[in-house]
């Protein structure tokens, strides 16, 4: 299985760099910045897809990558191309780390955006719950949630249990992050459905 995958990500890696290895000018760059740009939408999807084919594809362009800039290196001896690529490729994993860490602000502010009615009615009431995103597959669900708390911190354990046992909160929360005032994002765990014990659709 090792070996398939292998072969999967360097087959098409050699064949990828014999075919555009002289292409383009400045092609090490180009390369660099755009593994750059992919391990940060990589690092902000929750898609399973992606997640698990994006990685053979990153994988993939990084081995070109790195054999690019130092095949241009070697033939136009240009210190600056070689910096400037280096130095994309060390800094494109800690800016798919943090790009992940945004994950949960970046879609409440989507959401925000194009949901400002229910916007106005999580910031003035006590215990709203709502799901803005989920991704998974079948079996294995994950989602991101809402929740308005008045009175409690909902990043405070102990606050948190108080806050979902005065809603009547079905769900164990894994993670939670303070987008706005008295406003949270809270992860439930895989395959964890969030919901008040009292909402009439369930």
């Amino acid at each position: 299985m090792i070996f398939i995958m292998s072969l999967i990500v360097i087959l098409p890696s050699i064949f990828i760099f014999f075919v555009i290895r002289n292409k383009f000018r400045n092609l090490d760059i180009f390369l660099s910045a755009s593994f750059f740009m992919l391990c940060i939408y990589y690092g902000s999807s929750n898609d399973f897809f992606i997640f698990f084919f994006g990685l053979f594809i990153l994988i993939c362009l990084l081995f070109v990558s790195v054999a690019i800039i130092f095949n241009h290196f070697k033939e136009n001896k240009s210190v600056r191309n070689l910096i400037i690529s280096v130095f994309l490729i060390i800094c494109a994993p800690v800016a798919a780390i943090t790009s992940s860490k945004l994950y949960p602000y970046s879609i409440f502010y989507q959401w925000v955006l194009f949901h400002p009615m229910q916007f106005e009615e999580a910031k003035g009431q006590e215990g709203f719950l709502y799901e803005i995103d989920s991704w998974g597959f079948a079996g294995m669900d994950s989602s991101l949630m809402l929740a308005s708390s008045q009175s409690y911190n909902l990043s405070v354990s102990d606050d948190l249990k108080l806050w979902k046992m005065k809603n009547k909160i079905v769900c164990d929360v894994s993670r939670v992050y303070k987008v706005y005032p008295n406003l949270y994002t809270i992860f439930p765990y895989t395959n964890a459905e969030c919901y008040k014990k009292d909402d009439i659709y369930k």
